[in-house]
């Protein structure tokens, strides 16, 4: 019977000495994870910081080179000028608007 024992207490600790692995693996995927979802959410950000730098400089530029002209001239005339260079896209059927993108 001892021996038996001896054996049953081997196979636990490596049953431990697993679940402590898996534990581990898994912790070490969420928080991969969780860095790839903040990495992105960090490259949209400076994405739209850029993208709202530009159009400032764009109205900036707007008022000092068209004489007579005024923000809300300006603005429209940039937004007229994004609405052209970018693409059309379709509407997706019950589709929700999700930061100007169809999803």
């Amino acid at each position: 019977m001892p021996a038996l024992l001896h054996l049953t207490d081997a196979t636990q600790a490596a049953r431990s000495r697993l679940f402590w692995a898996a534990l581990g693996a898994l912790a070490l995927a969420q928080l991969f994870a969780f860095w790839l979802v903040c990495s992105n959410q960090v490259e949209k950000a400076q994405a739209r910081d850029s993208n709202m730098t530009a159009q400032q400089m764009a109205v900036a530029d707007c008022l000092q080179e068209v004489p007579g002209s005024t923000i809300a001239s300006c603005s429209r005339r940039v937004a007229d000028v994004r609405a052209a260079a970018q693409p059309t896209q379709t509407a997706i059927v019950g589709a929700t608007p999700v930061n100007y993108n169809y999803r």
